[in-house]
């Protein structure tokens, strides 16, 4: 990449060293014929008719990831779309949720006029507002919900003027002239809308379930992706649909982390790309791309992978998992018709239902193994009664499961025979250990298989969720 303040700065030291020696001024103009066989000014008007000319030279435009200044704003990286014509104009597009007048999430584009100022460094400046761009740089802050405008005189922290820093044939580095975010513009592959909808199907992808924690490995050392402090997850809002603000830091639970920076991100239809390089250990990374497998996002050179928690999430979750009956080794099979027996011969209308892991949502609830029961021949009413089992993540992609002859068993079971009592903690006491999990989809686990690591026991979760 040319860096345009390194060829400025390199010039006037040259420049002042012909004052000074004859023979500096002949050894620097031999070693850098190509930058100061012109005046500073010549250069720097050569440079923006260049740059110029390359951002009108894209047949599907420019991707320009956003950023506000991170220190200041807790907003997400968003990516708008330029396109630069002849006349000076600039067509900018995007769906972004602080478009303002009704416009929020909508696809807009909107033109306005574009400059290449000549100071310092070449600067892309926007000057006359823009519906896409301007309502990140207006001092007056706007918020679409709840609607309300505070006159602050720093807006969203954005800018509308960018210095350029260095460039290429695929992609322009820019940062904020006032706030020094980082803005990057690369060219666009393919049409604007469906480089959206296909960024829309990786979100999804990679945040479409309720996951809230995020490895980051380098295979010798690991950090994390946790909430940012503000009450909306880092990867998803409440709605579940993937957000791009995070905390990084050195602890899963944030509130004990020693270490955390606020970063945010920008997704691409592959993957993510951070405002700023990060580091762990000795390994670097800003941008990551989706595996072939779909297990992990990987770095630029590999050496970093971020991976779903999706081991945390299926020992922590409360919500109700269900097995998949068929799907069970022998012995569970066994004690799963012993529950079946037990229920029959406390009444015949009774049968086993279903097994599952998560929360019982009946008389005094446990945390643990949920059975439920048809409580009629017809099989169309049910109850549930659940044991209290522990559950943990010894290592990645384990799941312990621990069983307490004295753990506690919830009202709705303990008003069952004895028998059925029985044969349910038998089944829970047999769930004991630890298991290798795989899940179906890394990012939304869900089925999961349950491999016991001494090659016992196994279950799977099924497909659909209990309510």
């Amino acid at each position: 990449m040319k860096n345009i303040n390194n060829i400025i700065v390199r010039g006037f030291v040259c420049c002042g060293l012909v004052a000074v020696l004859s023979t500096a001024f002949t050894s620097c103009r031999f070693e850098d014929d190509d930058y100061f066989s012109e005046s500073a000014s010549l250069r720097i008007e050569h440079e923006a008719t260049n740059v110029n000319n390359l951002l009108k030279g894209a047949p599907n435009g420019w991707v320009m990831q956003y950023f506000c200044a991170a220190d200041e704003a807790q907003f997400e990286g968003f990516n708008l779309f330029a396109r630069f014509d002849d006349n000076g104009k600039a067509t900018l597009a995007s769906d972004h949720r602080l478009l303002r007048n009704g416009k929020a999430g909508i696809y807009t584009e909107a033109s306005s006029p574009y400059e290449m100022l000549k100071e310092d460094a070449l600067v892309l400046a926007f000057n006359v507002w823009n519906d896409v761009l301007t309502p990140f740089s207006d001092p007056v802050k706007y918020w679409a919900a709840p609607t309300y405008i505070e006159k602050d005189g720093v807006g969203m922290y954005g800018d509308h003027n960018f210095v350029i820093m260095s460039h290429n044939d695929n992609e322009i580095i820019m940062r904020g002239e006032r706030h020094q975010a980082q803005v990057r513009l690369v060219k666009c592959d393919r049409d604007w809308q469906q480089y959206i909808a296909d960024t829309e199907t990786l979100k999804n992808t990679i945040g479409g379930a309720d996951i809230r924690s995020y490895y980051v490995t380098n295979g010798e050392q690991t950090l994390y992706l946790d909430n940012d402090g503000t009450g909306t997850p880092y990867l998803s809002d409440a709605k579940k649909k993937v957000y791009g603000k995070f905390r990084y830091c050195d602890n899963l639970d944030y509130k004990k982390a020693v270490k955390a920076d606020s970063i945010a991100c920008v997704f691409t239809p592959n993957g993510l790309r951070f405002e700023r390089q990060e580091t762990i250990g000795d390994s670097k990374f800003q941008e990551f791309t989706l595996n072939e497998d779909k297990t992990a996002l990987v770095s630029e050179d590999g050496t970093v992978q971020i991976i779903a928690a999706w081991d945390r999430h299926i020992a922590e979750r409360e919500t109700i998992w269900f097995m998949d009956m068929e799907n069970l080794s022998d012995e569970l099979k066994q004690l799963a018709a012993d529950i079946d027996a037990a229920l029959k011969e406390a009444n015949r209308n009774q049968s086993l239902y279903r097994i599952g892991i998560g929360k019982s949502n009946n008389g005094n609830y446990v945390l643990g193994l949920v059975v439920e029961w048809y409580t009629n021949t017809r099989k169309t009413s049910s109850k549930r009664g659940g044991v209290a089992l522990k559950r943990s993540v010894p290592a990645f992609g384990q799941v312990k499961i621990e069983y307490d002859p004295n753990a506690n068993i919830d009202n709705e079971l303990r008003a069952k025979a004895e028998k059925v009592i029985n044969a349910s903690r038998a089944f829970a006491e047999k769930l004991a250990g630890t298991y290798d999990v795989t899940p179906e989809n890394y990012f939304t686990p869900s089925p999961a298989l349950f491999k016991d690591v001494n090659g016992v026991n196994q279950f799977k979760l099924a497909t659909k969720l209990g309510n």
